[in-house]
């Protein structure tokens, strides 16, 4: 009786080791240093602290991943050259005008969901510390401020793509890359 009773209470611990772990939407782990959840959440609750409303997701979806010696959120003047911050942004639209339909995002607020729309946009963007004589400033990097975040001077864009699809076949339609710039 005792070797069942000993056999089932491992059979049990076992079991709560296979439970998959997984990363919460809408989370931050510093640890990580990562985050997956929506645009608005990212940027309103846990970088600004206000107090938001879950569904107000500015209707983009986010993966963020950091290196160690990058000074969250932003990065700093005064971190090392190499260190990085990457993300990829996935949004909906019906119209790519602007810069892919991302002012023009259809509501979203289910990442298990498709929403009724036209293109499904993703874009990824790497940015990294560099000195000014980087190689990357010769493959066409610029100053990662200019997309409105404030990023300090030494930041810079090194990898830039953006891919659009079609939102119900899932066929990707056309793919720009705009860093690094490659001379044809």
């Amino acid at each position: 009786m005792r070797k069942l009773l000993t056999v089932g209470l491992v059979f049990v611990v076992l079991s709560f080791l296979a439970v998959p772990m997984s990363a919460r939407p809408c989370e931050l782990s510093e640890k990580a240093r990562i985050y997956v959840g929506w645009e608005g959440y990212f940027y309103q609750n846990l970088l600004y602290g206000q107090v938001v409303d879950p569904s107000n997701t500015l209707d983009s979806w986010m993966v963020v991943k950091w290196s160690k010696s990058w000074s969250f959120p932003f990065g700093s003047e005064n971190d090392p050259e190499k260190s990085w911050f990457a993300v990829h942004f996935t949004w909906y639209t019906n119209d790519l005008s602007g810069f892919f339909g991302y002012e023009t995002r259809v509501a979203w607020n289910n990442v298990d969901e498709i929403p009724d729309a036209s293109y499904k946009v993703e874009e990824y963007v790497k940015i990294m510390i560099i000195g000014e004589n980087s190689k990357y400033i010769e493959k066409g990097a610029y100053p990662a401020a200019s997309l409105g975040y404030p990023f300090p001077n030494n930041a810079y864009v090194i990898h830039q793509t953006v891919e659009v699809y079609n939102a119900t076949t899932g066929e990707i339609l056309f793919e720009i890359t705009f860093v690094p710039f490659r001379a044809s």
